[in-house]
């Protein structure tokens, strides 16, 4: 492979971990997509399938970095970006009861490049990322409200170095998780050509996996224009939309196991040490259970707790000379063991599709192990469902909204909920 799949310029530890979360996370996503992708018909007939109708699509965009930071707040420039992107993606057909349950899905493949305030400091950064949206709500007869989802990997960041790049405490390293949350409006042109305008959210960050990470946030109006290959079925005046099967209300449980690392910042009085900035990597641990009331094909959401270990919970660190070869070394010392162990609940919400979802926590510690970390928690990434019940996720946790804490992947499994009676009528 090309030195730039193997991210040149993360240190050997960082690299592994790239490389693990790139493999992970295009694994499940082309599988999820061909779980999707997968649609059943009955075994007694005979169909004629239609093209799935494609798309290319023109973005611009242009917005403001929000000050999440004190390099933002406290910068010389204006914090502005301007931004474009192709995308390549595939719409739903609109013949199966899966199409119009969840609002005629559609997924594709972006190419991203951004142009920064400060280019000295941040660079030319550009981005290869997954995308997958839905209609909201139909507006009028020409205009509808969608939404769309992004995750992907960014590269060519400028990172933070103290010699050569001090600036930049947002981003240090040159490969960077990419999440976008879009929200627009769309308007057909011609039978051919549509044009989309809303708003798009975007965030950068390497989950701590190098410090710093302050991460940079981003929101952008935004233009762009659509031509359908093969025409777009929205658009199509349909008279027998397939029926979806009745949902009956439920509660579903989740159970899942979290595997990560991360970095902190560390006490440098009387340590010795140069930097806050500590080169060693913390395993974090997690288990999980969330009660999903779900009542309709497009959303879930219920409580759920969170219950991690984090081995940097309390740890100190110095520079010490060795009594036998008179060099200095870097010391860590572990906290105690019951320092390390959180306890949350937080609010849990998800996006649904046939085969995966996207989910988004927001959460408080009532027992809290991590004084380096806020009480107050978010998380937000991907599930997909590898079999029947089993699946597995791929997230980031942040704090205060903007403030990256790790990067995790995890497994799990859904128990299936009995349906709820409905009251007796008096």
């Amino acid at each position: 492979m090309p030195d730039f799949f193997f991210l040149p310029n993360l240190r050997p530890q960082q690299k592994d971990h790239m490389r693990r979360f790139l493999l992970f996370f295009f694994f499940i996503f082309f599988l999820s997509v061909s779980l999707f992708a997968r649609e059943e018909e009955p075994k007694d007939t005979v169909t004629l399938k239609k093209k799935s109708p494609t798309f290319l699509a023109i973005n611009t965009a242009a917005g403001l970095v929000l000050p999440t930071n004190d390099y933002i707040r406290e910068g010389k420039n204006m914090p502005f970006s301007s931004s474009l992107t192709l995308k390549y993606g595939i719409y739903s057909r609109g013949d199966t009861w899966q199409d119009v349950a969840y609002g005629m899905p559609y997924f594709g493949v972006g190419l991203y490049s951004a142009r920064f305030f400060n280019k000295k400091a941040l660079g030319y950064p550009f981005s290869l990322f997954l995308f997958q949206g839905a209609e909201i709500k139909r507006i009028s007869h020409r205009t509808s409200l969608y939404y769309e989802l992004d995750l992907g990997m960014s590269f060519n960041w400028k990172p933070y170095d103290v010699f050569d790049n001090p600036d930049n405490i947002a981003l240090g390293s040159s490969a960077n998780v990419h999440v976008g949350a879009v929200i627009y409006f769309r308007t057909p042109l011609s039978d051919r050509w549509d044009i989309h305008y809303g708003l798009n959210l975007s965030h950068f960050s390497n989950g701590a996996q190098q410090l710093p990470n302050k991460g940079i946030n981003i929101a952008s109006p935004f233009i762009e224009l659509v031509y359908n290959f093969n025409g777009n079925p929205t658009t199509a005046a349909h008279t027998d939309l397939p029926v979806a099967p009745l949902l009956e209300e439920r509660f579903d449980y989740d159970l899942t196991f979290t595997s990560s690392t991360r970095q902190i910042r560390v006490d440098t009085v009387g340590t010795g040490l140069p930097s806050r900035l500590l080169d060693k990597n913390f395993r974090v641990l997690g288990l999980s259970a969330s009660a999903m009331r779900t009542k309709g094909y497009k959303y879930r959401w219920g409580p759920s707790l969170e219950l991690v270990y984090d081995e940097s919970s309390g740890v100190k660190a110095w520079r010490e000379r060795h009594p036998e070869d008179g060099e200095f070394y870097d010391r860590v010392k572990l906290g105690d063991f019951h320092q390390r162990f959180s306890l949350g609940l937080s609010v849990k919400g998800e996006i649904t599709y046939p085969h995966h979802t996207f989910f988004a926590h927001i959460g408080y510690n009532l027992i809290h192990g991590n004084d380096y970390d806020y009480r107050l928690y978010q998380i937000i990434g991907l599930k997909a469902y590898l079999k029947d019940n089993l699946f597995g996720t791929f997230g980031i946790r942040a704090a205060r909204f903007s403030k990256a804490q790790y990067l995790y992947w995890s497994i799990g499994y859904t128990i299936p909920g009995r349906p709820l009676k409905k009251k007796a009528k008096n």
